[in-house]
Formats: C-alpha cells, structure tokens, sequence
C-alpha cells in the first residue's frame, strides 16, 4: 500500500514542472497532498525573490491554506510573518518531519489549538539555495488505512524538493521573459514589454477615471555626441536620459526605450493634456542633462486613437512638428 501510494505520488508531482505561476503550483500540489500524502490540513508559506536583482522581500505570504486552516488565512498570515521575524529558531529542529500537535511549541499550540490538531509537519522550501518558504501540513483525524511514518515522511520530502525546484523553473522562466522584455542598455522597456503591460496599464486608468497619454522623445543631438566623442559617450547619455525621464513620470507609469534616440512614455494624466505632460518631460531632458536637446509628441489615448499604433502615429507627426519648429527657432536666433 505505501509502496503503491508512493509511486502515484511521485508519478504526479513530476506534472508540478509545467506550472506557469506559483500559485498554480501550490494549488495542484496542495490537492495532491489531501489525496495521497495523509495530510487533510495544510498550507504554503513563501517569500517571492525580486525577478532581476535576487532582494528577497522580508514579508512571507500564505498560500492554498486547506482543510481546518481554509478559511482562516488572515490569523496564518499574521503568525506566519511573526515567526520568520522572532521565532524562526523555535521551528528549525521541528523540521522534515512529523510531530504530535502537543509537541509543538506553546505559542503555537494556545493559537492553533481551536483547529484540533493531532499532528503536524513543517518541509522547508529551498530555492537557488536558500530557504524562501516552507509546506505546513497538519492531521486532524486519524486515518483507517494510515500510511508508515516512512511512508509520509518520504511523501513530505519528495514534495518539499519537486515544489522547490518547480519554484526555480518558474523563477528562471520569469527572468529569462522579464530580460526579454527591457533594453540591455538603459534598463527600460523595450517595444515588446511596453505592448505587454499597456492593457494592463489601460485598465488601470479605466479603473481610475484618468486619462492615458502616449508620448514619443527623441534626442536631436546624439549622432553628433557619438562623432565628437564617441559612441560610449552617447551611450552614457542614453542611459542618462532614461533616468531623467523615469524621474520625471510616476513609478506606475511606463517608460521605454523604443530604438536608437527614441524613448515612448505611457503616462495616467488627471487632465487630457498631453502638451503639459510632454514639453514637462522635455524641459526635465534639457535642463537636467549634459547638453541634450529633445522633440517630444503625443497622444491621447481614445481622441487620437485607441491601440498602439494608432496613438504612435498621432504622437509621431507631433515630434516632427516639434522639431521641424526647434530648428526654425534655432534659424532665427
């Protein structure tokens, strides 16, 4: 029985590698655990890593709480993240396998009391290395055809490993997208992660009664800072401009890097006013850079057009029209 119990559990988790998201993961591997794992209580505790620079956020986050704990995830939440913070070193030795509920420490035994607990089992989640997380399972009744403690602690072990590196494919996955999405160079979006997070973005400012303005900046004199001094030296200025710009919009807005001198802004505005919003991120370009000159055109979303290509054109004419009166300008001076 516990052979057989074994292999069907093994022969399942195998499928946890094809989660896209963490939270897929934690739910097929929490049903398999109900069926097969002797586990009728449980939930999952983890700490997302940041995709590009590995920071680890303090805050752990429950998961999937099932069985006694489903409709409680409030109180699990607030224990969870007092006992990363203060009591972690009470739960270390209890690790990797099962305990009688009245073996657990006292905090832990007076708030989980009303749940009826007769035993209790803590599997670290280790990825890239470190422990992010952990599985909490939890009997409340005793099973007819219980499995060897052998058995249910081989289960909790294959689990804990399958998740942990099903949570490294998914981490690796997320990068290698996120990498694909921003510009080597500055850092920003490229073309393709801009289209990807724009309905988003479009939702949001549904959501919020604001306007989306679309906007296009192009740098007039990075070809002659790349003859007179160098490409590297132009590359320090791209880099320098997206920066100026970043500061210059909200931390929810969008900015990228299209090609070449072209920077796209997709800004939530309180106002339709797109020439404010531009010739701002333009005076911000021209007084906080080395010398830099810009154009800068836009649109608003659903007056001038209603998708990306429609607003690019509309924003696109306007920079021409920009730079067409600056040389004009220049001309006469």
């Amino acid at each position: 029985m516990s052979a057989n119990v074994l292999r069907e559990f093994l022969h399942r988790s195998r499928e946890w590698s094809r989660a896209r998201r963490g939270l897929e993961l934690f739910e097929t591997a929490a049903a398999d655990l109900q069926e097969l794992a002797d586990a009728d209580t449980g939930f999952f505790v983890y700490r997302k890593r940041a995709m590009l620079n590995g920071v680890t956020p303090q805050r752990p986050v429950v998961y999937v709480p099932w069985g006694a704990f489903a409709n409680d995830i409030e109180e699990l939440q607030s224990l969870m993240e007092e006992v990363v913070s203060t009591k972690l070193h009470l739960m270390t030795p209890l690790m990797e396998r099962w305990i009688l509920a009245e073996d657990m420490p006292r905090e832990l035994q007076t708030r989980w009391e009303r749940y009826g607990l007769l035993e209790v089992g803590i599997w670290p989640l280790i990825s890239r290395e470190k422990p992010l997380g952990a599985i909490v399972v939890a009997k409340t009744q005793a099973a007819v055809d219980q499995l060897t403690l052998f058995t249910r602690m081989a289960l909790l072990d294959a689990c804990a490993a399958q998740i942990s590196l099903a949570l490294d494919l998914i981490l690796t996955s997320r990068i290698a997208e996120e990498a694909s999405q921003r510009d080597l160079l500055t850092g920003l979006l490229n073309r393709r992660g801009l289209e990807s997070r724009l309905p988003d973005f479009i939702e949001q400012c549904r959501e919020n009664a604001r306007f989306l303005i679309f906007g296009l900046i192009d740098l007039d004199d990075l070809k002659l800072v790349n003859d007179t001094k160098g490409h590297p030296a132009g590359d320090e200025a791209l880099r320098e401009v997206a920066e100026i710009i970043q500061r210059n919009v909200r931390a929810s807005d969008l900015v990228a890097r299209l090609g070449g001198d072209e920077f796209a802004v997709v800004v939530e505005s309180d106002e339709p006013d797109v020439e404010s919003v531009m010739f701002r991120i333009r005076e911000a370009v021209e007084s906080d850079s080395h010398g830099l000159s810009a154009s800068v055109g836009g649109a608003m979303w659903g007056m001038d057009g209603s998708s990306l290509e429609a607003c690019y054109k509309i924003a696109d004419q306007r920079l021409y029209e920009c730079k067409r009166l600056s040389k004009s300008e220049q001309q006469f001076q």
